[in-house]
Parts: C-alpha cells; structure tokens; sequence
C-alpha cells in the first residue's frame, strides 16, 4: 500500500505544473487560513467606533473616520517592524488617489517623541492620531499593524493583521466601494 503511494505521489510531483499549482494552492490556504485566524476576533460590516484623536502635532484633534468615501484606518506602533515596512503601502496609494482618505492611528508608545521619530524615519504624510489604550480595546486591535477599511457609510468592510501589500489594500478598500 506505502508503495503504491509513493508511486503516485512520485508521478505527481513529477509533473511540474500540476506540482506547482498544488503547491500554490497549499501556500493559499495556509496564508488564509492564518488570516482567517488572525481576524477573527475583529468587527465586520458594522459601523467603526466613534474615535477622535489629538493629532500628534497636538494643535487639534480629528475624527479616525472620514464618511462619504471608502478609506483606511491603519493601527501601528512605533516599535513594530511590519508596520514600519507596510505604512507606506497605505500613504502611497491615498498620495496617487487610489484610495480617498487613510488615517494612521498610533498606539503603544511611550510618549509623541517616539511616534514622531518613527513618522519621520517612514516619511508618512498622512494625518497622525494619537490613540490610548481604549482606542485600542474599542478597535479590538491586539497586534500590529492592524488596519480597517471602512466604506461611504461609516462600516466596517474588511480589516486586516500584519504586513499588507500596496495591492491587498487597494484590492479591499476598492471593494468597498
């Protein structure tokens, strides 16, 4: 019986396209999977908290939301490596107009120094809030980067874990209209 199974997973894998679609499939479930689970506390197709911030320039504050257009609130902390490498995704595609509005949320830091040092060494244009522990317990972020695409209406349409393509993002928030 282990013969005969090697024999065919032997011939399987010898054909390479089949061999790679099979392995791309697999990669694509696992990566789902792990979303599917990384997201699976987080809100969806409800509306997003109410949440205005201090900016961290300090001379006003903000709302996290902009309604009347789909856009992006982006969660980071300072310390974060991936958010570091993916914020920029986010402030490239609002820059060439590809997605309305972005707004980036800091959180678990020490004090503004430390965000303003990470803004600048990231060069992020877009509008820095500064958010506090309740700000993340009313998003239900428990990781970094934690972003939500929110639509024309004020809701929640798809939210994301972790390191995001200039290409995942524009692909969700496009969806939501």
């Amino acid at each position: 019986m282990n013969q005969r199974i090697e024999q065919i997973w032997g011939k399987f894998r010898s054909n390479f396209w089949l061999s790679l679609a099979f392995d791309a499939a697999l990669i694509l479930a696992v990566f789902l999977a792990i979303h599917s689970w990384q997201t699976r506390d987080l809100p969806r197709d409800e509306p997003a908290p109410q949440t205005v911030l201090q900016l961290l320039d300090g001379d006003s504050a903000q709302s996290a939301v902009m309604n009347g257009e789909a856009g992006i609130v982006y969660f980071f902390a300072p310390w974060c490596f991936y958010c570091k490498t993916s914020i920029g995704n986010l402030d490239n595609l609002v820059g060439d107009g590809r997605v309305a509005w972005g707004t980036v949320v800091a959180l678990d830091y020490t004090d503004p120094s430390e965000v303003r040092e990470f803004i600048d060494s990231t060069g992020v244009s877009l509008p820095v809030l500064m958010g506090t522990a309740q700000t993340a317990a009313n998003w239900s972020v428990r990781a970094f980067p934690t972003y939500y695409v929110i639509d024309a209406d004020g809701r929640i349409s798809s939210r994301s874990v972790g390191y995001s393509t200039l290409l995942g993002m524009w692909v969700r928030n496009w969806m939501a209209g």
